[in-house]
């Protein structure tokens, strides 16, 4: 199982996301989701608003990401080491991610609210774009944490 799985992990200026195992992770790009497997050809592709999606093989793990970029292809080493590790990762360096069990509904359906009544107040325009992000950022986790706790609800278990 180790030979098809990779070390994955989301960072963004919040903080780590995610670290981790995974079998597969699926992300937004402005051309459409792409999928990432293990030992993946080495790629670096701009990622779009959405949701992440990491298989671990246990769970699926959503996650709303807004822009940044996917690397792939690094081989994973550690000091202490000295033969060479031929361990596979993917990194993740988004400008917004927040794991979808995280997301707090209520909290975020506030921050949309008051995006929304600042503007219809026609603020200053460099107001205008942070409140229209953060609007947009609202939206995005919103859309995705509805999404992960469908499908929850959607899968029985076997």
């Amino acid at each position: 199982m180790a030979d098809h799985t990779f070390s994955f992990r989301v960072i963004s200026p919040l903080g780590t996301a995610f670290h981790g195992e995974a079998r597969s992770v699926t992300l937004p790009t402005p051309d459409g989701d792409i999928t990432v497997l293990a030992n993946h050809m080495p790629l670096v592709a701009v990622l779009t608003d959405g949701e992440l999606r990491i298989d671990t093989g246990e769970k699926v793990v959503s996650i709303a990401v807004a822009g940044g970029f996917l690397e792939t292809g690094g081989l994973v080493g550690t000091p202490e080491r000295t033969e060479t590790v031929h361990r596979w990762e993917a990194t993740v360096l988004a400008d917004f991610a927040t794991e979808s069990d995280s997301i707090e509904i209520a909290r975020v359906q506030a921050a949309k609210a008051r995006a929304e009544q600042l503007l219809l107040e026609k603020k200053e325009r460099g107001d205008m774009v942070l409140v229209e992000r953060d609007l947009q950022r609202a939206i995005l986790q919103l859309k995705v944490a509805e999404k992960a706790r469908s499908r929850r609800r959607g899968s029985s278990p076997t």
